[in-house]
């Protein structure tokens, strides 16, 4: 039987499983791995907090290309008088993606999914196809493989000195068995992006000791906007800027040009981000590795937090705790850590200052944002894809290489015959390639052309199975 393997079991390798198990031809098995067993939620979807809302309205995140209502259904039949606009719990996003894999399962026919809780040790080419390994040492033959991971922990930031901190550090904000907060006492966050407003959010609730937010800038996140203006957004402004001379300082003054322009206009920024959104991939593509490096190290923090915002509900109340004094942000660097009064001493230089400030804090967490470096990733199949060429990780450290088919490349730069990836990590090659909208279109087209794949095969190999008949 022909096998198709996804690795990881979050959107992107849900999305494209629902989508292969509804376009397949018949007779093909679908073998859906997850190292944490909770199939369809991945890290974004997994929380059980009320309080983490999306920061997309409903009407946009649909998982289905095809049906653009499909999750404001799902809502409606659950919490009545949602709208389109809504923000609702995360966690309800993660029911909707698990009721749809649950549809497509028994939907589908003539075509097997089986869903694996464990980890793949190594993956390597076969004669045809490729051999899995599994943590158990189980091997399974696969005809096409899909990785489908997601994001690892952060990296430690310059500064952080785990020794010091053993037993008061958490470098991944999400790990489930986290260092517990001592009551009253001050908690440092690093970063100050929309992983750190989730966890400081959860401090205010649980924790009356004041949150340290620290990160070399200080931007903090901005809001999606309560009530759309209705006003129409600068019609052609993306085919200006593709025409522009591709560097990163033209882009930001024809933006920055635009966004006053508009102003004038009633025209929200925020829409006339919106505009970009299709021809990000191209702006990015057009970038040269030099002005690529220029760009992540001066400008990427200040386009992401005009690009990444949060529900109106979670800003407000951001908003009320900064106002309250709870939540500190600091701009600056870690210049030293040491054993202090309530646990740890941290020396901070602030942003544009010469001297040192001390703070003590009881607990340290990383909350910088996910590592797509794979060189730095301690993961074993990871390790084993990068140590055998079979994967060629992005030198700015965005993620993994993939042609225009999502077929991963060697080392080399070829292509692979068998190996496919789906997820964050196209940000690499696409920018515009981490959040729902453009992964749902991503996932099916990947889907898709994996199922047009195994129908040929199917089909060549029913045509040499009938000339051997004629000619026996």
């Amino acid at each position: 039987m022909k096998t198709l393997v996804i690795i990881g079991a979050g959107f992107s390798g849900a999305i494209t499983a629902i989508q292969f198990l509804k376009h397949s031809p018949r007779g093909v098995r679908v073998i859906l791995i997850n190292r944490s067993g909770a199939m369809a939620r991945g890290l974004a979807y997994g929380t059980n907090s009320s309080q983490h809302l999306l920061n997309v309205p409903v009407g946009n995140m649909t998982a289905l290309v095809d049906e653009p209502e499909s999750f404001l259904n799902f809502c409606q039949s659950r919490l009545p008088g949602v709208l389109a606009s809504s923000f609702v719990p995360r966690k309800l996003y993660g029911d909707y993606l698990a009721s749809m894999l649950d549809a497509a399962e028994r939907n589908c026919r003539d075509v097997s999914l089986h869903r694996l809780s464990t980890e793949v040790h190594s993956l390597r080419p076969a004669e045809s196809g490729a051999v899995v390994e599994l943590a158990n040492g189980e091997v399974l033959n696969a005809d096409q493989v899909v990785l489908a991971f997601g994001h690892f922990a952060p990296l430690d930031p310059p500064g952080v000195a785990p020794a010091i901190l053993a037993g008061r550090y958490q470098q991944d904000p999400w790990e489930r068995n986290h260092v517990q907060a001592e009551t009253g006492k001050p908690v440092l966050l690093l970063g100050s992006g929309l992983t750190a407003l989730d966890v400081a959010l959860g401090f205010n609730q649980t924790n009356p000791g004041p949150i340290y937010m620290l990160s070399r800038r200080g931007l903090l996140p901005l809001a999606h906007r309560l009530h759309h203006s209705g006003v129409a957004p600068v019609v052609g402004f993306s085919e200006r800027l593709l025409n522009v001379p591709p560097t990163a300082s033209r882009y930001l003054r024809e933006i920055r040009q635009q966004v006053k322009a508009g102003a004038n206009d009633d025209v929200d920024w925020r829409d006339l981000l919106a505009t970009l959104r299709p021809a990000t991939p191209e702006l990015w593509a057009r970038l040269s590795e030099k002005e690529r490096r220029r760009f992540l190290r001066h400008l990427q923090p200040y386009w992401d937090v005009h690009r990444h915002r949060v529900a109106p509900e979670t800003y407000k109340r951001f908003q009320e705790a900064l106002a309250s004094g709870r939540i500190k942000p600091m701009a600056g660097r870690i210049k030293a850590m040491d054993p202090g009064a309530v646990g740890v001493r941290v020396s901070i230089q602030r942003r544009g200052g010469e001297g040192i400030e001390q703070i003590d804090v009881a607990q340290v967490i990383n909350c910088t944002g996910p590592n797509s470096n794979l060189h730095r990733v301690n993961d074993r199949l990871i390790v084993q894809l990068c140590d055998e060429g079979l994967v060629q990780p992005d030198p700015h450290g965005l993620g993994l290489r993939v042609d225009g088919r999502l077929a991963v490349k060697s080392v080399e730069g070829v292509a692979s015959s068998w190996l496919s990836y789906v997820g964050p990590m196209l940000k690499a090659d696409f920018w515009e390639a981490t959040a729902v909208p453009e992964l749902r279109q991503k996932a099916k087209l990947l889907a898709c052309r994996l199922a047009e794949d195994f129908r040929l095969e199917s089909s060549a190999g029913s045509r040499e199975e009938a000339a051997g008949h004629v000619e026996s």
